[in-house]
Order: structure tokens, then C-alpha cells, then sequence
């Protein structure tokens, strides 16, 4: 099986958000669920998942990541209210997925 790398975006309340890159999703979503409102470390309480996507290649996620961090806020609104249109938490969603592709 190859290797997955995911492009994750984390908001909370005040629809602010974090765009980070991982390969092992479910970990990192339980680290920020973990964290509480700290704004003194730059938290502020980020544990919404809302928008993921799914790379093979480690260049293009990386490629992604840098992208959509330097995009205006303009533009990740749009791609999230065009994904998630009510920036609803989809992590439930994607751990009964990834459960189910290593059950297989």
C-alpha cells in the first residue's frame, strides 16, 4: 500500500484555521482535539476538522500545503465554503473512512 499524505485544515468558533500536512491524520487531529484555547501558544482552540485532501506524492502535498498558505483568506473561504459549505466538523466522517480502507 502506498503511503498517503493529507493537507488538513483545523478551525474553531471564530471560523479562524490552521493548514497543515501530515501522514498520519488521525493522530494529529487527536492532538489538536487534545489542545485547549491557549491563545499564548497560538492555539485558540483549533480542533474542527473541515476540509482534507489526499496526496500519494509527498512533493505535491507539500507543493499544496505551500499554496494554500500563502492564498489570501479570500480564497480558503471560498474553497471552504465551496467543500464544507457550513464549515461543519467532518473528522467522524474520515476516521470511519480510514478505518474501513485498513480493515480492507
Amino acid at each position: 500500500m502506498r503511503p498517503k499524505y493529507y493537507i488538513y485544515i483545523v478551525s474553531n468558533r471564530s471560523k479562524m484555521i490552521y493548514i497543515g500536512l501530515t501522514n498520519d491524520l488521525k493522530n494529529i487531529l487527536k492532538k489538536h482535539r487534545s489542545l485547549r484555547m491557549n491563545c499564548t501558544k497560538g492555539n485558540f482552540g483549533l480542533n474542527k476538522l473541515v476540509h482534507v485532501e489526499e496526496y500519494y506524492d509527498i512533493n505535491q502535498a507539500i507543493k499544496r500545503e505551500e499554496e494554500l498558505k500563502k492564498a489570501p483568506r479570500s480564497f480558503k473561504s471560498k474553497l471552504l465554503s465551496y467543500s464544507n459549505p457550513s464549515w461543519e466538523c467532518i473528522q467522524s466522517y474520515w476516521m470511519e473512512n480510514m478505518e474501513r480502507a485498513i480493515a480492507k
